[in-house]
């Protein structure tokens, strides 16, 4: 189990370039904090939001492919580099998409969507400092911005600053009562602190509002596990896996290995 634990673990690493921390524990508490770090990466890489595909990006998207990238005079420089940049970022071209970026500002340093971009990139790159300037200036630029409020909590979740993690995802939730993602990682926030109680309390609330909701059904599971309720944490595990999509299939296979696991150590009949 550990080995497989420790090769999804390899990959998502490799694939989110985002530096984890060793785990060197018992064997089941390390089977529990590998699987919630992976859960933390996926639910990050979810809730950081790069702009979305729009008919300018269209255009320019067009307009490299039938004229080499010469310019597109039905928009303005700005918008078209900032597209270009898009663009080269949902291909993986990174260098190329900062490029296009860093363009964007010189010709308009207060573009709020090519910072919170930027912020993306390098909390991708691990360049968590880099990451960093660019949400608080898009947090400066547009108070009222919840994603960039809940971006930077995230930069702060991945330095260790949890009070300022918290604060961050608060905001964004004041911004937008509704959103459960903002309020899944203050319970994870919880749980760094060693807060399991409220912790629980948090993703119970989550499950009020949408029973559905798979990351609260899967990180209660590894809260209930770490208090040693097995046959809770086996019940929410199972849920995670009837409930969770394409995105986690991976994970999907070694949460039912690890199911199976403790139900040899704990004798459950629960069944799947």
């Amino acid at each position: 189990m550990r080995q497989i634990i420790n090769k999804f673990y390899t990959k998502a690493l490799k694939k989110l370039t985002l530096c984890l921390p060793e785990l060197q524990r018992k064997r089941l508490v390390g089977y529990v904090s590998t699987l919630l770090v992976l859960t933390v990466v996926l639910h990050l890489v979810s809730t950081v939001c790069a702009a979305p595909v729009s008919e300018q990006l269209k255009a320019t998207v067009n307009n490299i492919v039938n004229n080499s990238g010469s310019g597109n005079p039905s928009m303005d420089n700005t918008a078209y580099r900032f597209n270009l940049g898009v663009y080269y970022q949902k291909l993986g071209n990174i260098d190329n998409a900062i490029k296009e970026y860093e363009a964007v500002l010189m010709l308009d340093p207060e573009n709020a969507e090519t910072h919170n971009n930027l912020g993306v990139i390098y909390r991708e790159k691990n360049e968590l400092d880099k990451a960093a300037e660019h949400y608080q200036f898009v947090v400066s630029l547009n108070p009222g911005m919840e994603e960039a409020h809940n971006n930077l909590g995230v930069i702060y979740y991945l330095k260790g600053n949890y009070r300022e993690a918290g604060a961050e995802y608060r905001k964004a939730l004041e911004l937008n009562p509704g959103n459960l993602k903002s309020l899944i990682n203050i319970g994870l926030v919880y749980k760094s602190q060693g807060q399991t109680k409220k912790a629980i309390e948090i993703m119970e609330d989550v499950l009020m509002e949408d029973t559905f909701q798979t990351e609260a059904h899967y990180n209660l599971a590894i809260l209930y596990e770490e208090m040693g309720h097995q046959e809770m944490a086996t019940w929410h595990y199972t849920l995670f896996i009837r409930n969770a999509d394409s995105d986690y299939s991976e994970l999907k296979e070694i949460v039912k290995a690890h199911i199976k696991e403790l139900r040899v150590s704990s004798g459950s009949t629960l069944k799947g």
